[in-house]
């Protein structure tokens, strides 16, 4: 089951503050509309009752392209605006459900393998990276199943391999995702603070976190994930929750540099230093004294 993303901070953001309730209900339904049918965020607009019961839909549909979340089609439908930039498509939610339908397939075929010759698995042998763990169903029922793809450590499909060849994903250590060292220190700093998600992340992820991490710097991003993981419903599993928040964070200020000469002045000019002011003297006294030296000259007749 596939999972809708909104930020934090959608109910306060510009373009939402000032819809009308059943543009914002319109909105939302839609949402959830193109992430349940795999419509890759468009709306079809004979199916706008459909989408959300209201009567005026044409209407409150008319207000989202005003306000700039929706956009009109060629052929006269909708389509979410840059719902692709925080929703998975319908391609990779067909892709995870088939992988997770080979992972459990290999799961159970594993399991029968070991209750019907128990042998044949030596006591402390590795358990299958798909098996699920007391842990594992604890924490599912205290929270919602990860988003699309899922963090857990499990084998990669035909079509994960083939997609990492040609992306050239980081690399692994078994099951554990290699963290870039240009983003180690930010997934260190986030860790002392108890923000722990996992890092199973596509090369692009981390193209754009370490794009981050040069214009917001650390102590902004880890300030942004602190609030987000607060502001939570649910404790997110993966650092992929952070990107949005991120991704809306001014610049960082920019750093004051030295003042240089040029290269060609010469390592042995020392620039200039301006000394301390010069005491400042009264008018009328120093014209006493230019009129008294005048005055103590011989003349010429």
């Amino acid at each position: 089951m596939p999972w809708v993303r909104l930020d934090d901070r959608f109910a306060s953001h510009r373009k939402v503050r000032m819809l009308s309730d059943r543009a914002f209900r319109l909105y939302v339904s839609g949402l959830c509309y193109a992430s349940d049918n795999l419509t890759d965020g468009r709306i079809p607009a004979a199916e706008l009752r459909i989408v959300a019961d209201i009567r005026a839909g044409k209407a409150a549909a008319k207000e989202l392209v005003e306000r700039g979340l929706w956009e009109n089609t060629d052929d006269g439908d909708f389509r979410i605006h840059d719902y692709l930039d925080y929703n998975f498509s319908a391609d990779q939610v067909r892709a995870e459900r088939q992988s997770k339908t080979a992972r459990q397939a290999k799961w159970r075929a594993n399991k029968k393998n070991r209750e019907s010759d128990p042998e044949d698995t030596p006591a402390g042998a590795d358990v299958d990276a798909s098996t699920p763990t007391s842990t594992d169903a604890s924490r599912d029922g205290a929270v919602a199943p990860a988003p699309y793809p899922s963090p857990s450590p499990s084998p990669p499909s035909e079509k994960e391999e083939k997609q990492a060849s040609q992306d050239g994903p980081p690399p692994r250590i078994g099951d554990r995702p290699q963290i870039p060292d240009s983003c180690r220190p930010l997934v260190e700093a986030l860790g002392s603070q108890r923000l722990v998600v996992g890092w199973d992340l596509q090369s692009g992820d981390w193209f754009l976190i370490e794009a981050l991490i040069r214009r917001c710097g650390i102590p902004a991003l880890v300030a942004s994930a602190t609030a987000s993981w607060q502001g939570a419903r649910k404790q997110p599993r993966s650092g992929r929750y952070f990107i949005p928040g991120w991704r809306a964070l001014p610049d960082a200020p920019a750093e004051p540099q030295p003042s240089s000469l040029p290269a060609a002045v010469g390592a042995n000019v020392i620039p200039f230093q301006p000394g301390p002011a010069a005491p400042a003297t009264h008018n009328s006294s120093v014209l006493a004294r230019a009129r008294a030296r005048l005055q103590e000259q011989p003349h010429d007749d």
